[in-house]
C-alpha cells in the first residue's frame, strides 16, 4: 500500500472533494368488464446521446459565472480516480467499498454520460454529472441504490497504517428545487483533526439522472446552495 495513504488523502483530496398526466379516456359502460376499460400508455422519456449530454454540460455555469470543460464516458469516471484510491484501505462496513456515499461517480452499465470538470469555485469544489441512454427505471434503480447505501453506510471507517478517516452520511434537505431530489451530507474527520463536508444531490429529469456535488474544508455554509444551483441549471436545460 502506498505510504501515508490517508494523510495524503487528507492533504489533497479535501481540496479535490472541497451529483403523464394520463389522458381522460372515454368512460366504459357500467356493465363492461374491467378488461374493456381503456388505459393510457405513458410516453417513454427520451434517452439522450453522449453528444447531447456534453452540450448540456458545456452550458452549466459555476457560481462565479464561468463555464467549465465538459468530460464524458471514461474521462468522467477517471476524474474521480483519486477518491477511488481509498478502496486500497480497510473500509468498514466492508460492503461500502464502492464509495458512493463519498460522491464518487457511479457509472451505469449501458448508459451515456457527461459532466463538468471538477474544479474549485470560491470555497467549494463542485461538479455535475448527467447520465442517460437507458430506461428511466434503470436510472431510478440507481437512485434507489444510493438511498439504501446511505442507510447501510451512514457511518464508515477507512483505515490504513494505523490511521483512520471517519465518514458520516445523512440525508439532507433543501438542495435545489427539482421535484424528487435525493440529497446527502457527508462529514469526514481526518487523522490530523481537519474535517471536510460533502453535499450530493441527485434527481431524475425526464430521461436524465443528474448528480451534483459540492465539497469544502471545515464547514458547510454555502455547500447546499452550490450543489443546488448546479442541479437546477442542469434540469432547466433538459426539456
Amino acid at each position: 500500500m502506498k505510504k501515508n495513504l490517508l494523510l495524503g488523502f487528507a492533504g489533497s483530496a479535501l481540496v479535490a472533494m472541497a451529483l403523464t398526466a394520463c389522458g381522460a379516456g372515454t368512460a366504459a359502460p357500467a356493465s363492461a368488464p374491467p378488461s374493456e376499460t381503456a388505459t393510457a400508455t405513458p410516453t417513454p422519456a427520451k434517452q439522450y446521446s453522449t453528444e447531447e449530454l456534453v452540450e448540456f454540460a458545456k452550458q452549466i455555469k459555476a457560481a462565479d459565472g464561468s463555464t467549465r470543460a465538459a468530460v464524458s464516458g471514461q474521462e468522467l469516471v477517471a476524474q474521480y480516480d483519486p477518491l477511488r484510491a481509498l478502496t486500497q484501505a480497510a473500509i468498514e462496513p466492508t460492503t461500502c467499498k464502492d464509495l458512493g456515499t463519498l460522491g464518487v461517480y457511479q457509472p451505469i452499465a449501458g448508459s451515456t454520460s457527461a459532466g463538468t470538470v471538477r474544479a474549485k469555485t470560491g470555497d467549494f469544489m463542485t461538479a455535475v454529472a448527467l447520465t442517460s441512454g437507458v430506461e428511466r427505471d434503470v436510472l431510478q434503480a440507481s437512485l434507489d441504490t444510493s438511498k439504501s447505501q446511505v442507510e447501510a453506510c451512514g457511518r464508515m471507517t477507512i483505515s490504513a497504517e494505523g490511521q483512520s478517516i471517519t465518514a458520516t452520511t445523512e440525508k439532507a434537505e433543501g438542495i435545489g428545487s427539482v421535484p424528487g431530489t435525493v440529497s446527502f451530507k457527508t462529514v469526514m474527520a481526518f487523522p490530523d483533526g481537519r474535517t471536510g463536508t460533502l453535499f450530493t444531490a441527485n434527481a431524475i429529469k425526464d430521461g436524465v439522472l443528474i448528480s451534483a456535488t459540492a465539497s469544502g474544508n471545515n464547514g458547510e455554509a454555502g455547500g447546499p446552495e452550490a450543489a443546488g444551483a448546479l442541479l437546477d441549471q442542469a434540469a432547466a436545460l433538459i426539456k
